[in-house]
């Protein structure tokens, strides 16, 4: 009985383990005039993942845009191939991309005021 017990809880913990996340939310603050890697959660599902990418209206003292992108890990954001979504101060885009990209790819997020400004990327 045990034993069942036991393979039934392993079991379990095996499929929420290996089971691809749901929605959630990466934010936080990117330096001045810096970028940020993003890190997604693995595994990904095989598919479009459905980015809700966003830059909070803050006072940076100018006006200001956010700068999505996925690129080359060998040069992030630097390649006409790249994909790139700006997003202006208080402002959201919703954009659909194929999840196989992150597999060699590198999600980024930049800025150029002088300020830090925060960034939120809802990942679906």
């Amino acid at each position: 009985m045990k034993v069942m017990i036991k393979a039934i809880v392993f079991g379990i913990v095996a499929c929420a383990i290996a089971a691809p996340a749901s929605a959630y939310t990466l934010s936080g603050m990117i330096p001045p005039g810096g970028r940020v890697t993003l890190r997604l959660l693995k595994p990904l599902p095989p598919g479009a993942i459905k980015l809700t990418m966003s830059a909070p209206p803050v006072n940076a003292g100018v006006p200001y845009a956010i700068t999505y992108c996925i690129g080359s890990a060998a040069n992030p954001c630097g390649l006409p191939s790249d994909l790139t979504f700006e997003v202006g101060a208080g402002k959201t885009i919703v954009r659909s991309v194929p999840s196989h990209l992150f597999t060699t790819n590198m999600f980024v997020v930049g800025q150029g005021t002088k300020k830090p400004v925060p960034y939120k990327v809802q990942i679906n």
